[in-house]
């Protein structure tokens, strides 16, 4: 940033402030503007009020959008009172993200969902943010599941939605239908995903067809073995000995409950390969769910304390050995 002369440029019209938000004042800043990603900008007046808020580390979105808010001045809090009476596109675009940005999905599908009725230009289309929203809001129960499937069928029709869009959403339909009990769902979305790559020559969307053939031997057909050989096939080149890959492909195994015996194998690998730490942590943690999955309890026990001791800053570490405790003593 400090270096890039467009995104000093764009800095002249502002006082940047950078927050740590994990210590210090950060911690109580973050609560208060319900920061929960980094990066997080947020633009507020001179008495702290916010004006707009967005994440993400993509240069052009952070011109884009900084530009726009710098051109309406006008708090949250003052574009929802105008907006009420006189909608427009950018305000709803601008309260949707803010609305998303701050976990308040039902708030941020009603915006997207004005923005797209305002919105009278035929290449934009909102029905993914829509289903992305609305995605977000299932998994915090605000939204039912026939919500996100018809967002998701909405995303899903909409020609200005590219491939990877589209595929996105059938996966995250096949998941949610999976844990609501809907299988004859699973197969539809999946194969719908499927569809739509099925004569692509683009790389990234062949790889997209390698994750969907996993989705669909595990979830479909309940082939795991099958399921399981998709899964090597589509990880990165190299990534038998790279930390983070190894802990990656035993999480999956473990989340899905097949081939413990070699994930727990390369967790144990990936543990060795790791940097003292947070990611040492992470892996400890990995293989502490799958021996515990296993019925070895007391040693997910060991391995939680040596997450903890790694990174003890982190909560989550802790709990997990009060946790393990809990499950040893039978309370």
């Amino acid at each position: 940033m400090n270096s890039d002369d467009d995104i000093q440029n764009a800095l002249d019209a502002i006082v940047l402030y950078r927050v740590d938000a994990e210590k210090g004042e950060g911690k109580d800043l973050a609560k208060t503007y319900g920061i929960r990603a980094y990066p997080t900008f947020i633009m507020t007046s001179d008495n702290g009020q916010p004006i707009d808020l967005w994440l993400g580390y993509s240069k052009g979105v952070f011109i884009k959008t900084l530009s726009q808010a710098t051109m309406d001045l006008a708090t949250i809090d003052e574009k929802k009172a105008r907006f009420e009476n006189q909608p427009d596109l950018h305000s709803a675009l601008t309260l949707a993200r803010y609305s998303s940005s701050t976990r308040q999905f039902k708030d941020a599908v009603a915006y997207y969902m004005q923005a797209q009725v305002l919105n009278t230009d035929s290449s934009s289309d909102y029905t993914y943010d829509i289903f992305d929203n609305t995605s977000e809001g299932f998994d915090k129960q605000v939204f039912s599941y026939d919500d996100m499937s018809k967002a998701g069928d909405a995303a899903l029709a909409a020609k200005a939605n590219d491939g990877e869009m589209r595929i996105d959403v059938a996966r995250r339909m096949a998941y949610a239908a999976s844990g609501s009990g809907r299988s004859d769902e699973v197969a539809r979305y999946l194969q719908t995903g499927l569809d739509l790559v099925s004569n692509s020559d683009d790389p990234t969307l062949k790889e997209k067809r390698a994750e969907l053939m996993v989705d669909y031997s595990l979830m479909v057909k309940h082939d795991t073995a099958t399921a399981t050989e998709y899964k090597k096939a589509s990880m990165p080149e190299n990534w038998m000995e790279d930390a983070g890959q190894l802990n990656a492909f035993a999480w999956w195994c473990f989340e899905n409950k097949v081939n413990l015996d070699e994930a727990e194998r390369l967790s144990r690998k990936s543990i060795e390969l790791a940097k003292p730490g947070r990611e040492k942590a992470m892996n400890l943690d990995t293989l502490a769910e799958i021996v515990n999955a296993m019925g070895k309890t007391r040693e997910a026990l060991e391995l939680s304390k040596k997450s903890a001791k790694e990174d003890p800053s982190d909560q989550y570490f802790q709990k997990q050995v009060e946790r393990f405790e809990k499950d040893l003593s039978g309370k």
